[in-house]
This record gives C-alpha cells, structure tokens and sequence, in this order.
C-alpha cells in the first residue's frame, strides 16, 4: 500500500498519510480517515493501525481513502496538542480541495473534525466515540504520542461552530461507558440530528471492534454513494 510523508503548504505540516486507491469507484467522494490516538496494545503501532483501517476501508467502501495521523503521533512530526488537530484537518481537506470529502475520526480526532471550517469540498462526517480521547498527560505518553509540554490533558473538546446543514453526519457512540456529558456536542446533537449508533462494547476503545466500520459502511451506501458527487 502507498504510504507517503505529506507536505501541506502553505502549513507546512509534515505528516504522516496512508492512501489506498486500487479499489476506486469513479465518482465517489475520497474519505479523509483517522484513527486518532489509537489502542496500540492491540493493533501494533499507531502507523500500523492507520494503514490498516486505510486498507479495509478502501476495500469495502471502494473509494480512494487518505488516512492521516495528525502531530505527535506515530511518524508525522512534532507534538499532539489539542487545538492543533483542527489546523491539522484543515491543512489536509485544504490540499486534496477540491475533490469531495467524507471526514471519519476517532476519539478527539473525531471531535475536532466537526470544529473545520466550513467546507464546500466536506460533504460527510463521521465521528466514532468522540471526547473517549480525554485522557491524562501519563496514559497519552504510554499510548506512544508525543506531547506539547505546554499543553493541557485532558481537555474539554471544541467550541463548536454551527456545521453546515448540507454536511450530513453519523455519530457512533459506547453504550457501556459513561461519561460526563458534553454541553457543546450535546446542543449539536440536538440541533442537527445526525444518524446515532449506539455500540455496546466490553473494550474501552471501538477501534478494533468490526461493528463501527459496518455501520458506517451502511451509512456511506445510503447516504453518498447512490449517486454521483462533484465539486465546483
């Protein structure tokens, strides 16, 4: 599989990209995809994880799927740091514009995808599990990602602009692990009514378990691939 350091400019972001596109369909939106801080316990390092995920991803969806981890984690450079990962989406949405977009993130990866800026190249969103990235300084650094020593963990998310109606959404949420509810992604909840999925999972982490990836298999058939997507 293709695996390539990408240079964003005018950003100038060094980040490490996974992309597969063998099995395209022309006229699909190509999916931007991220793991986020992935559970390497199980799925080997964090680059493994992603360029995996990029694999399967592409196989079913039958689409082109750049997968990107953002700063401080696996071989992309620098340190992870919560506000940077919007710059980080943003970067990347900016450099393959103006093809059509499908955004799917893990955990805060996730979260921070619905903080881009509006977007006329995003025309789907994902987020699997967001906020499940609230961790502390210690559990990051055993997870392998590299931290700004100035910045706080964990942290609260995003303060959420107003998505796009025309940005459809699905969200996938634990339904074994509480947490302490998010006023901000609640309110979005609320006001945008994306499709929501609730996985009952015995791990505290939904980046191994099959079932988010066929739900949002099932979702990307009937929402964006029955017909053909362009981008002026």
């Amino acid at each position: 599989m293709p695996v390539d350091q990408l240079w964003c400019e005018p950003a100038g972001l060094s980040l490490f990209v996974a992309t597969v596109k063998e099995s395209s369909t022309p006229g699909r939106p190509t999916v931007l995809y991220s793991p986020g801080i992935a559970d390497t316990d199980i799925g080997g390092s964090s680059d493994r994880v992603l360029q995996e995920a990029a694999e399967r991803l592409s196989f079913y969806c039958r689409t082109q799927v750049v997968g990107v981890n953002p700063h401080g984690i696996g071989e992309s450079d620098g340190t992870l740091e919560a506000t940077a990962l919007v710059t980080d989406l943003e970067a990347v949405i900016d450099f393959l514009a103006p093809q059509p977009l499908v955004l799917i993130g893990f955990g805060l990866v996730g979260y921070a995808m619905l903080a881009t800026k509006d977007s006329e190249s995003v025309v789907g969103v994902v987020t699997v599990d967001p906020l499940v990235d609230q961790l502390s300084r210690e559990e990051l650094t055993a997870t392998g990602a590299r931290l700004d020593p100035a910045a706080v963990f964990p942290v609260s998310g995003y303060a959420l602009a107003s998505t796009d109606l025309a940005r459809r959404w699905m969200m996938i949420v634990p339904g074994d692990r509480p947490r302490p509810d998010n006023p901000m992604l609640e309110h979005l909840v609320a006001t945008l009514h994306p499709e929501l999925h609730r996985v009952y999972a015995t791990s505290t982490r939904l980046h191994n378990d099959p079932r988010p990836y066929a739900l949002i298999l099932g979702w990307l058939e009937r929402e964006l691939w029955p017909h053909t997507i362009t981008v002026t």
